[in-house]
């Protein structure tokens, strides 16, 4: 059905169009990524109900610009579990803004758990068709898919300990997420045709 198609090549061509770009907000993300990350260290109790509703938006968002994304890739690019994801943030989102919060850290630390199963599952397989379209400096992108996973499982193992140490496992996660992706930013350039 799609022996002529070089997905290859359309890749490629896609990627040098909006490389710049995505550079320039992996750039801008991941400094904020950091930030946010060295706020919460700093002020834990404060930032707890901020950041309620700053993750409860940020959910939403992504929810949407996952699905976004998704209607908006090649039909080779297209990976249903990105629509999945997308749906499960948008009704963490709406969750947690509805939620109490005396029970927003532990059902925070659930969602997290899940979320961050999915995202370092996705990250992996990401990483794995960027190895196979040649694409080098791949293997950042893997570990913190590992990392991601191995932090989901530990949320799910100890969620009452998770609760109560979250802002710093989010103030973790955040620089370590952060100083990943500023990586990634760094190694980013243009596909040879």
């Amino acid at each position: 059905m799609y022996s002529d198609f070089n997905f290859i090549e359309e890749f490629k061509k896609n990627w040098n169009k909006k490389v710049k770009k995505i550079r320039c907000a992996c750039f801008v993300l991941s400094v904020l990524m950091i930030l946010v990350g060295i706020v919460c260290f700093f002020f834990p109790i404060q930032t707890f109900y901020v950041m309620k509703m700053i993750v409860s938006i940020v959910f939403i968002g992504f929810g949407i610009y996952l699905i976004v994304t998704y209607c908006l890739s090649t039909l080779f690019f297209k990976d249903p579990i990105v629509v999945m994801i997308g749906i499960t943030h948008i009704l963490f989102g709406v969750l947690l803004l509805q939620m109490p919060p005396e029970i927003t850290a532990m059902s925070l630390t659930i969602m997290l758990a899940i979320l961050l199963m999915f995202y370092g599952a996705e990250k992996l397989a990401f990483s794995r068709r960027l190895s196979f379209l040649g694409i080098i400096h791949t293997n950042i992108y893997t570990v913190s898919g590992v990392l991601t996973i191995i932090l989901s499982v530990i949320f799910m193992i100890l969620p009452l300990t998770s609760a109560l140490i979250i802002n710093y496992i989010i103030a973790a996660y955040l620089i370590v997420d952060g100083m990943t992706l500023f990586i990634e930013a760094m190694h980013m350039k243009s596909l040879k045709e």
